[in-house]
């Protein structure tokens, strides 16, 4: 049991830490390719659901993040990633960091952010 504990994790790990860089690395501009339309953000106790509305605040928010460190576990259906980072607005210098907690859903073969809950961490 404990063998295919450690394979789902490693599994779950090696697929978060792809779709991460994915993420982090194309930007808002792609966002789209990352959520469904069963999708809920919660970003600073303001909750969007769908694509398009997510899609359309997250774009809005004009930051550029970087992540820094990610934890995750396999779940029923998916996978749980812990995200911590820096965030500042385009064109500026000033870090700020950040915590997300994203549920990636499998459908079809892939994966989607189902759930993600985005909160800077004022110091």
């Amino acid at each position: 049991m404990e063998a295919q504990l450690q394979n789902d994790y490693n599994t779950a790990k090696n697929i978060g830490q792809q779709f991460l860089q994915t993420f982090f690395g194309k930007g808002p501009v792609n966002y789209a390719n990352f959520y469904g339309n069963d999708s809920v953000l919660t970003f600073e106790a303001e909750v969007f659901f769908g694509q398009a509305k997510i899609c359309e605040k997250l774009q809005n928010l004009n930051l550029v993040s970087n992540f820094t460190n990610f934890e995750v576990q396999p779940s029923v259906g998916g996978i749980l990633i812990f995200v911590s980072g820096t965030c500042c607005i385009s064109g500026e210098t000033n870090q700020i960091p950040f915590m997300r907690v994203m549920f990636l859903a499998q459908a079809n073969g892939s994966y989607y952010v189902k759930n993600d809950i985005y909160k800077i961490t004022f110091a």
